[in-house]
């Protein structure tokens, strides 16, 4: 997850391997840095809801794992304390896994 755009850059050279692994996490998170990168924030921050994961997990998760902010700083903006960032990036990735797992099972 901490490295997002190193997947992507893999996936862009043709690395079928990062391709499969982004999928799979863009399936599961719906994060899509196009968005953000747009400067469409407001509409980045509300793509968890084609994704599984709470929007608490989703924006915990996307601004600090994968923009690279701090848990200090996420945490300032939303206006909670640096542990509840840090306990729904945890939920997170278990439903990540869990998410994933159950794909893997489907098949």
């Amino acid at each position: 997850m901490r490295n997002w755009g190193g997947l992507e850059g893999l996936s862009e050279k043709g690395d079928t391997v990062a391709t499969c692994i982004l999928t799979d996490l863009k399936t599961v998170t719906a994060i899509d840095l196009d968005k953000y990168h747009k400067s469409d924030r407001a509409e980045f921050n509300k793509e968890y809801r084609k994704g599984k994961l709470s929007h608490y997990q989703y924006m915990s998760i996307a601004y600090v794992l994968v923009l690279g902010y701090t848990q200090d700083e996420l945490a300032f903006v939303m206006g909670v304390d640096q542990s509840v960032i840090s306990k729904n990036i945890n939920s997170g990735i278990k439903r990540i896994q869990r998410e994933l797992r159950a794909y893997l099972e489907e098949d």
